[in-house]
């Protein structure tokens, strides 16, 4: 019965020994900051084009479609619901559609 306090005193020790990333140095050196302000300027250049993107492709759409896509945009925009699974009920009795005969 005295043994296991011999097999405890490692696990101990392995426990309260901090891991090596708590010794890395908080201060990044100029390279990394170059770099991270680098991603971030890609980052921002890739949403602006995407938006730019968005932009064209809505001025380019007919009447009747820029109708029914802000139709649609109004519908989904404030309801969360959507995103959620359907619930037991709507499970059991789905909604029928009318049949093509």
């Amino acid at each position: 019965m005295k043994n296991w306090r011999w097999l405890l005193l490692p696990l101990l020790l392995l426990v309260a020994m901090p891991d090596s990333s708590s010794f890395a140095q908080s201060g990044g050196s100029k390279q990394e900051k170059r770099a991270e302000k680098k991603k971030e300027q890609q980052k921002k250049k890739a949403k602006k084009a995407e938006e730019e993107g968005k932009k064209r492709h809505r001025k380019i759409q007919t009447k009747n479609v820029k109708k029914r896509m802000k139709r649609n945009d109004k519908r989904y925009q404030h309801i969360d619901s959507y995103d959620r699974r359907p619930g037991l009920i709507k499970k059991l009795f789905p909604r029928k559609r009318p049949s093509a005969n």
